[in-house]
C-alpha cells in the first residue's frame, strides 16, 4: 500500500511522539535525544530519526552488548525494544558508527518505511552533541563543547597531501572521461569539489561541519565534465598562494600536465 508524503510525516511523528511517552518513563532509560538533521535543526520531509538514548545502570550491560560489530540483526534485548513501536522490516547493526561502549542499529519500519539509527550509550560514557533536539534528560547529562580545529601542524600536511591527492584524481577522472564513464566521473568530480573545500576549511581553521547534499552540479556531457574539470583547476590555481603560505612551501600545479590530457578529449 503506498503512502502519501504527508502521511508519512504524521507516521513519523507519532512514533516519535511514542518513543519519547513509552522511554521517558522507562527507567531503564535515562535520557534521549535526537542528533542528525533533526539536531542541527535542517531536518526535512524524508528525514530518518538519529536516536540516542542513554541506557541507566546496570541496564546497559544488556542493552549495549554487541553480539557482532556488523550483522543483519541484532540482540534479543534490542529488538524487543525496536519492536515495541512497530514491526521492523530491515535491521541492519553496524557497531563502526557506534559511540563507545554502545551501540548502532537502523530499523526500517513496515508499512510506514519510517527510518530510526537506533543509538545506545551507557549513561558513564554519555554526553550530549552540542547539535541536538533534547527529549528527556533524568540524569542531567552534560552538552559537549563545539569541536576545537584540528593541531595546525596537522592541518598543514593534510592539506599538502590532499593538495596532490586532487590533482592524481583529476587526471585519473580525465582518463575516465575519455572513456566515456560517466558514473566514476560524475562520482569524482563531486569528490574534487569536496576535497577543494576540505583544503579551504583547514586553512581557515574552522571546525567540522556536516554539509547536507551534494557541492558539484551533474554534468552528463562530455563537454560540460571538461568545463567541470577546468572550473576546479581554476580554483586550486587561485588558492596557490594560500596553500603556499599555510603549508610553507610551493606545491606542485600540475596544469600543462591536465590540458595535455583534456586534449585527448577532442581527438
Amino acid at each position: 500500500m503506498k503512502i502519501s508524503p504527508e502521511a508519512y510525516r504524521q507516521s513519523r511523528a507519532t512514533l516519535l511522539a511514542n518513543i519519547v511517552t513509552e522511554l521517558a518513563n522507562d527507567e531503564r532509560f535515562a535520557a534521549a535525544w535526537l542528533a542528525g538533521s533533526y539536531g542541527r535543526n535542517d531536518a526535512d520531509e524524508v528525514s530518518d530519526l538519529d536516536l540516542q538514548l542513554v541506557v541507566a545502570e546496570p541496564y546497559s550491560g544488556s542493552l549495549c552488548t554487541r553480539a557482532e560489530q556488523v550483522s543483519h540483526r541484532t540482540t534479543t534485548e534490542r529488538i524487543t525494544l525496536f519492536s515495541k513501536f512497530g514491526a521492523p522490516a530491515l535491521i541492519h547493526e553496524n557497531n563502526n558508527n557506534a559511540p563507545e561502549d554502545g551501540t548502532f542499529t537502523f530499523v526500517l519500519y513496515a508499512k510506514s518505511a519510517v527510518m530510526i539509527d537506533w543509538t545506545l550509550i551507557p549513561l558513564v560514557k554519555a554526553k550530549r552533541p552540542y547539535q541536538s533536539q533534547l527529549l528527556f534528560d533524568k540524569a542531567n547529562i552534560s552538552v559537549a563543547s563545539l569541536p576545537e580545529p584540528e593541531e595546525v601542524e596537522q592541518s598543514r600536511k593534510f592539506v599538502a597531501e590532499q593538495w596532490a591527492f586532487f590533482w592524481m584524481m583529476t587526471a585519473i577522472t580525465i582518463k575516465y572521461i575519455i572513456r566515456g564513464d560517466n558514473v566514476f566521473v560524475t562520482h569524482w568530480l563531486e569528490e574534487l569539489q569536496r576535497l577543494i573545500h576540505e583544503i579551504e576549511r583547514r586553512i581557515a581553521r574552522d571546525p567540522w561541519q556536516y554539509i547536507r547534499g551534494s557541492l558539484s552540479h551533474f554534468q552528463p556531457t562530455c563537454e560540460g565534465q571538461i568545463e567541470s574539470i577546468r572550473q576546479l583547476c581554476n580554483k586550486m590555481q587561485e588558492l596557490t598562494p594560500q596553500v603556499t603560505r599555510f603549508i610553507r612551501f610551493t606545491p606542485a600545479l600540475p596544469l600543462a600536465e591536465i590540458e595535455n590530457l583534456l586534449s585527448f578529449t577532442k581527438e
